[in-house]
């Protein structure tokens, strides 16, 4: 079976068959080390350029949610991407993505490339308030709107639109659109990466955070060297 047809079986697996499998290659690895042998990962390698190669794949998986009518999952894809963006761009010694270094690439990156359905300026803190809403809790709903330190951001995608129907801020609401974000996000991960290719210094602290980023092997087994007694 080749690499392509195996996916596809892979994919149009339910979750509860998903589970069974994961629990049945569980069980398998658990047997393979009780008779001495043992698994590995079998990887083939990088693909040319760390962050370059994630964000390709996370482009791939932003148009498939998008062209499938998965609109919720092409946000989490764009408010997880800009996370590590901001973390990759954030300056040494900053181990971890924060609200600051979220901010700072969308004020750098992004907010010079979108406006609210209405045709207003969005902010680095809507951005955020609306990152932690939804990745959160799948609301609207953060602490910073609520407090009147952002607007609330509904969706809209294509002919629909996500709302909130027990608004209570003291700020109005804005629309935002989710395809023009993930425009957006495209073309300032594009400006982004340019900006590193021309920058040494921030290019080398990019790419050695980006080499913690998983990498998909294969597990195979191998057979463990018995313990010799001399």
């Amino acid at each position: 079976m080749g690499k392509q047809e195996m996916r596809k079986r892979l994919t149009d697996l339910s979750f509860t068959e998903k589970v069974k499998l994961v629990e049945r290659l569980r069980d398998r690895s658990l047997a393979l080390a009780a008779s001495g042998v043992e698994m590995a990962f079998d990887y083939p390698g990088d693909d040319g350029d760390r962050t370059l190669a994630w964000f390709r794949e996370r482009l791939r998986s932003l148009g498939t949610c998008l062209s499938t009518g998965h609109p919720e999952a092409a946000l989490a894809l764009v408010y997880s991407g800009i996370d590590v963006f901001g973390w990759l761009a954030a300056a040494p010694g900053v181990d971890f993505g924060t609200g600051e270094t979220y901010k700072n690439w969308c004020n750098k990156y992004l907010i010079n490339r979108i406006q609210s359905v209405e045709g207003l300026v969005l902010t680095g803190d809507d951005l955020w308030a609306a990152r932690c809403a939804f990745l959160h809790t799948s609301t609207p709903i953060s602490q910073l709107s609520s407090n009147g330190g952002a607007h609330e951001l509904w969706y809209q995608y294509q002919s629909k639109a996500g709302v909130n129907f027990l608004l209570n801020t003291s700020l109005p609401p804005l629309g935002l659109d989710i395809e023009r974000l993930s425009l957006a996000f495209r073309e300032g991960g594009i400006a982004f990466i340019q900006d590193l290719n021309s920058d040494q210094h921030a290019r080398a602290v990019a790419d050695s955070r980006a080499q913690h980023f998983l990498r998909w092997a294969a597990p195979v087994a191998t057979q463990t060297r018995p313990n010799v007694v001399e």
